[in-house]
């Protein structure tokens, strides 16, 4: 049982399919394995997009990046090794119908759910780095996180509720 709760907590891969029919114990921690093998490799889809209103040298650009791969280690089982960053700087931004100087608006995207606090550290993890590498402040830095239950990469395709 104990084994059982933790690969619940850790692989949320327990899931009715339809018609009600639960998996069997083998499908279930095929699934888990499966799962669990991307994770402990760290390239479980952390994707962040960035756009910034300043034009960054590319020296700025590397240390952006790299910041951002050291703040997505909050999240349990990512890390930079596997961190896609598509980086927009030079960007036109209005908020409030205002023209922005020295502002970000980050999008990050990954495999799995995490926990409010553990997405809560990362975004302050992220907003120092904005502030240490750009000087932006947080009243002039922005970030939406979206959560995916589904990833396709490496020629592959994972769910976390099903396998083949």
């Amino acid at each position: 049982m104990g084994c059982f709760l933790f690969l619940q907590a850790e692989l949320p891969c327990f899931q009715l399919e339809p018609g009600g029919i639960i998996w069997s114990e083998r499908k279930f921690l095929q699934t888990c394995r499966k799962v669990h093998q991307y994770r402990k490799r760290g390239v479980l889809m952390p994707f962040i997009r960035v756009s910034v209103t300043q034009k960054l040298a590319e020296e700025k650009q590397a240390e952006l990046v790299e910041g951002l791969g050291e703040a997505i280690s909050v999240i349990p089982g990512k890390d930079g090794r596997g961190l896609i960053v598509d980086l927009e700087d030079g960007k036109t931004i209005f908020c409030g119908g205002v023209k922005q100087e020295n502002f970000v608006f980050a999008d990050v995207r990954y495999y799995s759910n995490f926990t409010y606090q553990q997405k809560k550290e990362f975004t302050i993890a992220v907003f120092k780095v904005f502030e240490n590498v750009l000087g932006t402040t947080k009243d002039k830095a922005f970030l939406t996180i979206t959560e995916y239950n589904n990833w396709g990469g490496f020629g592959n395709f994972i769910d976390e509720y099903y396998s083949d």
